[in-house]
């Protein structure tokens, strides 16, 4: 029997529910804007990455919004408002501790950049169980290219299909299976209602997810 070598962790949605602060404050940014952003314009921009988001969201309304200033002013109450609400999901933190006594790798592997995700693991204090933390600025082409996770893998010394991927979304459960991981999609609220037919098991939280169902994954 195959044993389990690495489960390689998604960040936004999955780690952090940062989707629901993230896309409040962009609607809210753009709605001073007259443009309303629409639920089916965040389906189909959920995973991506943020300057796609924007790309999109500047040809579809006809604006010219530069990343820079989104930052600026979206980014310090955002910010705060998540540093005050976001918490640590106690049955991620129960696997991750599963994992470690299992002698299990657990990896980062994420579209978003090293300043969010390094601040929320150390908030969480959990930054020791990840290594590596592959983030936006480690590759070249972002998901749903398997290029982060081909990465993850390697820099670990594993066997692609001896590690597990978690993802919130199509596109990172699209960008596991292409670098030969199998995947468990935990959809967030901004995609329940999407297409995970790809990924090896669906549920709907950590609760209940430990190391032996991810074992039994990769047999």
């Amino acid at each position: 029997m195959s044993r389990l070598e690495v489960v390689v962790f998604d960040f936004d949605g999955v780690i952090v529910d940062t989707p629901a602060y993230y896309f409040k404050h962009m609607r809210n940014y753009f709605r001073r804007r007259r443009a309303r952003i629409s639920d089916e314009d965040i389906a189909h921009l959920i995973g991506h990455t943020f300057q796609k988001k924007l790309d999109f969201i500047n040809a579809k309304y006809g604006l010219s919004v530069g990343r820079d200033e989104f930052i600026a002013e979206i980014g310090p109450s955002m910010n705060a408002e998540m540093e005050k609400l976001v918490k640590l999901d106690v049955d991620l933190y129960r696997l991750l501790k599963e994992l470690e006594a299992g002698g299990v790798g657990v990896a980062i592997a994420s579209n978003n950049s090293p300043e969010t995700i390094n601040f929320f693991l150390s908030k969480f204090g959990i930054r020791n169980f990840f290594k590596p933390i592959l983030t936006i600025r480690d590759i070249k082409e972002p998901k749903p290219h398997p290029e982060t996770y081909q990465k993850a893998v390697s820099f670990l010394g594993a066997r692609p299909g001896n590690c597990v991927a978690i993802e919130d979304t199509v596109i990172g459960v699209e960008s596991a299976k292409a670098a030969g991981l199998r995947c468990v999609a935990i959809p967030n609220k901004f995609t329940s209602a999407h297409n995970f037919s790809e990924a090896d098991v669906v549920v709907k939280s950590f609760k209940g997810l430990g190391i032996g169902a991810l074992q039994e994954l990769v047999k």
